[in-house]
């Protein structure tokens, strides 16, 4: 497979250890296709346009779902509230997948009493096949893992399918567009960036171009909403973690000082950098930066509106793991079987060495979603932990294959 993954390091913005995943979804295009060895397959790739851009859409897993990190929507609702509507609010989800995310903005504008005539949202992905699902304005029952908030419900209309239909005042907000973040180039500035967990896919230098080009295309006075492993890439700009948010939302500070840049590099960093640390594994990297923050962010207060499992998020972000196991026990008590509640009671756990509670929570998560790579990956490396070399490696082949089944 080296030839393999030569090519992909030539020819895509993905972290390599992403690249790892794409190899048995290769094996099953060669199978398909006809061509017998890996050589014959690159070889492919290389004459035929179409193939590659076909594979490079297939790379990272479209992981997405209505009102992820629901306090970012919160977040977002107070502040077009507070706009001005005699100027249209350019509101960007980049790296947009299914649609997921865009049709939870479009809520979130539609419950402030907004039309298409007040904001435009700009939905980016390079998957053709993703921007086509985004199209139908349908969410799957895949993507209804916490509750929807209330103010955003009437704008969600079930299916006989079991999907949620964004109202078609919604959909007029919105605008599709394919593009690729390491060579993108958009043609306005946005009020309202979402790019959340999209850098942890991309490789260094990508991530550092994102990190400024998101720098740039935010307004003075706009917020950009980032995922849990992706403030490292605002570290060598003027943007700061927001000191009212509660969902990695980062805002331009005005003129900022050496001190305060220094200041700002150094907290996006703090949650990564351990003297002689070893490598991590994907799932214990998650569980160590949530330990980790415990002593770089202080505990914010969680609003009286905020569900359950939104303070459990609150509190496990800010390093709060016995609040945040705490939260997660009471909505779990009611919601049993809440996969993103399983999935962070499980890191919370992990951050707090209770390594035979974790791999319980991740085995359940596994059984709702057979699908869920970051629960496949944590439970490989719990096996590590307990010297489970056999284990480790089925969980890590079983991840690399949801690349293959997650498709359509």
């Amino acid at each position: 497979m080296r030839q393999l993954s030569a090519w992909l390091a030539a020819n895509t913005p993905l972290e390599p250890e992403v690249n790892k995943f794409v190899e048995l979804f290769a094996q099953e295009r060669m199978r398909l296709l006809g061509d017998k060895t890996i050589e014959h397959y690159v070889a492919r790739l290389q004459r035929d346009p179409q193939e590659a851009m076909y594979l490079h859409q297939h790379l990272a897993p479209p992981e997405t779902w209505l009102f992820r990190y629901g306090a970012a929507f919160e977040v977002l609702r107070e502040h077009i509230l507070k706009r001005d509507r005699s100027q249209v609010i350019q509101v960007a989800s980049l790296g947009c997948a299914t649609g997921s995310e865009p049709f939870s903005i479009a809520a979130t504008a539609l419950s402030c009493g907004l039309s298409a005539q007040h904001i435009h949202i700009l939905a980016l992905d390079y998957s053709d096949e993703h921007l086509a699902a985004t199209k139908t304005g349908r969410a799957s029952a895949l993507a209804q893992r916490t509750p929807i908030p209330t103010w955003a419900a009437p704008w969600l209309h079930p299916t006989t399918q079991g999907q949620l239909e964004l109202d078609a005042a919604g959909m007029a907000m919105i605008e599709l567009q394919r593009g690729d973040l390491s060579t993108w180039k958009p043609d306005r500035a946005f009020d309202f960036v979402f790019c959340r967990n999209v850098a942890i896919y991309l490789n260094e230098a990508t991530k550092k171009r994102l990190g400024k080009l998101l720098c740039e295309i935010t307004k003075p006075d706009g917020l950009v909403f980032l995922g849990h492993a992706d403030s490292i890439i605002l570290a060598d700009t003027d943007m700061r973690r927001s000191e009212v948010d509660h969902a990695f939302v980062f805002a331009r500070s005005d003129k900022p000082s050496e001190s305060m840049k220094l200041d700002m590099a150094t907290r996006a960093l703090m949650p990564l950098l351990k003297p002689s640390a070893p490598k991590m594994k994907p799932g214990v990297f998650v569980a160590k930066t949530l330990s980790a923050r415990a002593a770089v962010t202080p505990m914010p207060a969680p609003t009286p509106i905020m569900t359950l499992l939104t303070k459990a998020q609150i509190a496990a972000d800010s390093g709060n793991l016995v609040e945040a196991e705490k939260s997660l026990l009471a909505h779990l008590a009611v919601e049993p079987f809440g996969i993103e509640a399983h999935v962070l009671f499980g890191c919370v756990q992990m951050a707090q060495n209770k390594f035979t509670e974790a791999e319980r929570s991740f085995t359940k998560v596994v059984y709702l979603d057979p699908l869920n790579s970051l629960s496949l990956l944590s439970l490989g490396a719990l096996a590590d932990l307990r010297g489970d070399v056999k284990s480790a490696q089925r969980f890590r082949d079983r991840a690399a294959r949801t690349v293959v089944e997650k498709q359509p």
